[in-house]
């Protein structure tokens, strides 16, 4: 009688194969996870893009009418413009938007790294800050809108920069803790929040100032007790480390030594993750510390 033979897998070829299901499985699930992050970043950039959109909007309505109403109920010949609690909760309330990454969050926050959140923040009056961080591309975004209520208002009147949103400050690049002047010469300077913005204060806040060599260093000799106001007249020692305002150096001093700015009534915002200013109204970006004659917009 003939024998006959069953061959089976060897214990080597069960391994191999073992291996092999698993690469594929995790290589899978990577690609699952990139693609729900993408989904969901893609979401949360249309929610910043709609909400600039619908603000544009809505303000340039105030602009052909002035007896029109915005929002549902903030009368454009109202004295005073939409509070950011109020554009808040008509984003989340009655345009219902989602956090596309946490449905128990608000869409509307107060950290621009914190996934699928648009900050709305009112830097001057009827001129409104609006800033979305990509989770996927690692960037954050900021965008200027201005409204009937501001003194330069225009529909089109918005800058985008751009800085790294890592999970530590040493991949986030420079942060207002840890501003340095671009080099110690004399140049023109405003004073700015941490976000880069420029503050609105007392008397001589709302512009440029020139400034002379080593003033713009933190805790530098006659300059840590120079001091302005904010807009209840408190002190405010924008040279002192550990501040919460910096005094910001914007353009250098020409070889001749004259000084000039660009930025006077608040028209610019400062970038401290590179050292770059943005000018509002051309919406130019450049390099910081470089004299007006010589320098050249990164964005032209």
């Amino acid at each position: 009688m003939r024998t006959k033979t069953i061959k089976g897998f060897t214990l080597i070829e069960l391994i191999v194969t073992f291996v092999i299901v698993g690469i594929l499985s995790s290589l899978g699930v990577v690609s699952y996870n990139n693609y729900m992050e993408t989904s969901k970043d893609r979401v949360a950039e249309e929610n910043y893009q709609n909400i600039i959109k619908s603000m544009n909007a809505e303000f340039l309505r105030c602009k052909l009418d002035k007896n029109a109403s915005i929002y549902n109920s903030h009368n454009c010949g109202s004295s005073s413009s939409p509070s950011v609690n109020f554009l808040s909760n008509y984003f989340v309330n009655s345009l219902n938007m989602k956090n596309p990454y946490d449905k128990n969050a608000s869409v509307i926050g107060s950290d621009v790294c914190k996934k699928g959140t648009v900050v709305i923040k009112n830097t001057a009056t009827g001129t409104y800050d609006v800033s979305y961080a990509s989770s996927v591309k690692q960037k954050a975004y900021s965008r200027e809108v201005t409204s009937t209520w501001s003194s330069n208002y225009t529909k089109t009147n918005t800058s985008s920069i751009s800085y790294s949103c890592g999970s530590s400050s040493s991949s986030q690049g420079g942060t207002i803790a840890t501003y340095k002047p671009p080099h110690n010469g004399p140049g023109a300077g405003i004073i700015v929040d941490k976000n880069g913005n420029m503050i609105k204060g007392g008397p001589g806040t709302s512009g440029g100032h020139a400034c002379s060599a080593d003033c713009f260093k933190a805790n530098s000799q006659g300059m840590k007790n120079w001091y302005t106001t904010d807009q209840n007249g408190n002190r405010i020692y924008p040279n002192r480390a550990g501040s919460e305002y910096r005094f910001v150096m914007t353009e250098g001093a020409s070889p001749s030594g004259n000084i000039a700015s660009s930025c006077a009534n608040r028209n610019c915002k400062y970038n401290f993750s590179n050292n770059t200013y943005t000018v509002l109204s051309s919406g130019q970006t450049f390099k910081a510390g470089v004299p007006p004659g010589q320098r050249k917009p990164i964005n032209p």
